[in-house]
């Protein structure tokens, strides 16, 4: 039942990846909200990175057993975990390979987590991304965090 389940999820997200729907004018409002050091990194992500992280912050964002302050902070990190997609520009052959062959997905984290250092020398954020998909995550945020990833 589990591996059905996963391929199932695996099928609708490679959907999402092909067909993604985005909202425009919501990425944009959140995109305002980043670090303006980052932005320009933000907008190189493409549609399907975009609306993956827009999906994140709304689970976020409906989560009524969040306190605020904790809400706030995984939504700001959700708009900025991926951002190292802009530069490795995962294709889309990527995509389904690591669906299908289990592949790493470290080297955005790692393209991320050195942009983020490089133009915010923000340690806490850099580290942050770095180690987003590490599992089992020590890191309670991070741990938290990709929760709402996973459903994403």
């Amino acid at each position: 039942m589990i591996k059905q389940n996963r391929i199932l999820y695996r099928c609708w997200q490679f959907y999402k990846a092909l067909f993604p729907n985005l909202n425009i004018d919501l990425w944009q409002r959140e995109k305002n909200k980043a670090d303006s050091r980052l932005v320009s990194l933000l907008e190189k992500l493409g549609k399907a990175e975009k609306s993956h992280t827009l999906r994140v912050i709304e689970l976020i964002e409906k989560d009524e057993g969040l306190d605020s302050s904790l809400k706030a902070e995984l939504s700001d990190f959700a708009l900025v975990h991926d951002i190292g997609k802009a530069i490795t520009k995962p294709s889309l052959f990527f995509k389904v390979a690591k669906v299908i062959l289990k592949l790493s997905s470290d080297a955005h984290c790692i393209a991320g987590c050195r942009a983020v250092w490089h133009l915010t020398h923000n340690k806490k954020l850099a580290l942050r991304i770095l180690k987003h998909h590490v599992k089992p995550n020590p890191d309670n945020f991070l741990k938290k965090f990709q929760e709402y990833d996973d459903l994403a």
